[in-house]
């Protein structure tokens, strides 16, 4: 199975979002891909890719913004 199937088949950790099991409003949804992006920014920061941690914080900043205006 690959990565994205077997992401896709289980529970994330701690919000128990899982797919469309869950109804979470999108400033949910948005500030768990933020949580979870930031995480693998800071681990290419630390392995240092800079690239792709450049990459990752845009990826943040994006879904930060979103979980953040969709509260409102």
């Amino acid at each position: 199975m690959s990565a994205r199937k077997k992401a896709d088949a289980t529970l994330m950790p701690d919000t128990g979002l899982s797919g469309e099991d869950e109804q979470r409003t999108p400033a949910e949804v948005a500030g768990y891909i933020a949580d979870m992006v930031l995480e693998l920014r800071n681990m290419a920061k630390r392995n240092e890719f800079e690239f792709l941690a450049y990459l990752l914080e845009m990826s943040f900043q994006e879904a930060f913004d979103l979980s953040q205006s969709k509260k409102k």
